[in-house]
């Protein structure tokens, strides 16, 4: 199991398209939008501005890490064979998801932390030792449900559907999430919504861990409710996808 899961995360890291979809793009949107906007605010919002949109960003790449991770490659695997000799060895289907999940939720982690990184050697954001530790672990429990759901679409799509329908949960999510736009000027039932989505409770549980808070009881049942259905459906198509090869 483990020597699989290792497999799987070398394999992930030598794709260019996980570099650039990953890495490159959230490093360079947290850069851009951070220096446009810390001339037009004052420094004490500057700073605060710049570890907010940190955590969207960070959260932006670890979901798009696992979507692409666990889904187009999936469906990359089905095409060429690669699954079905997965089907035949020791591992239950069960070991298979879960070392689908982690191998997915592992390659997200470079991604946060470049994040982390650029944020403070460009944008100036300082923190003690203990928050940045914080702030990554609840990133990558949350993350835990975007893994199932690549996984999910990695079995039910094929080709480049896989991957157009990666891209759009992965737009979905950014975008009910405040990710990429704030939930203030999103209609008032649709903000709401975006409270009850586990991208959300990535980015806002990782401020409040930053502003010295602790997340509220909302956080661990968003994650838990999501991941759990997610991973349902996850072994359900893995089972039903290992019948008919």
């Amino acid at each position: 199991m483990v020597s699989y899961l290792l497999f799987e995360v070398r394999r992930t890291l030598r794709n260019p398209r996980f570099l650039v979809m990953t890495l490159l793009m959230p490093v360079m949107m947290n850069i851009v939008f951070v220096q446009l906007n810390k001339g037009r605010i004052g420094d004490g919002s500057a700073a605060e501005f710049a570890s907010n949109y940190m955590m969207n960003m960070a959260a932006f790449a670890t979901v798009s890490a696992c979507l692409s991770t666990a889904g187009h490659r999936l469906s990359q695997e089905r095409g060429s064979g690669w699954f079905q000799q997965l089907t035949l060895t020791p591992l239950t289907s069960a070991q298979v998801v879960l070392g689908k999940l982690l191998s997915a939720v592992s390659v997200g982690v470079p991604a946060v932390i470049a994040v982390f990184v650029t944020s403070a050697l460009v944008n100036g954001v300082h923190l003690p030792p203990a928050r940045w530790a914080l702030a990554l672990a609840v990133v990558a429990v949350g993350s835990f449900a975007f893994s199932a759901l690549g996984v999910v679409i990695g079995l039910l799509t094929s080709g480049e559907t896989s991957y157009a329908a990666s891209m759009i949960a992965l737009m979905f999510f950014a975008l009910l999430g405040g990710l990429w736009l704030p939930t203030e000027i999103l209609p008032a039932w649709v903000a709401k919504l975006t409270t009850l989505t586990p991208s959300f409770q990535i980015a806002d549980s990782g401020r409040t861990l930053i502003a010295g808070g602790m997340p509220g009881w909302q956080t661990p049942v968003v994650f838990a409710a999501w991941t759990a259905a997610f991973g349902a459906l996850a072994l359900a198509a893995f089972r039903r996808a290992a019948r008919k090869r």
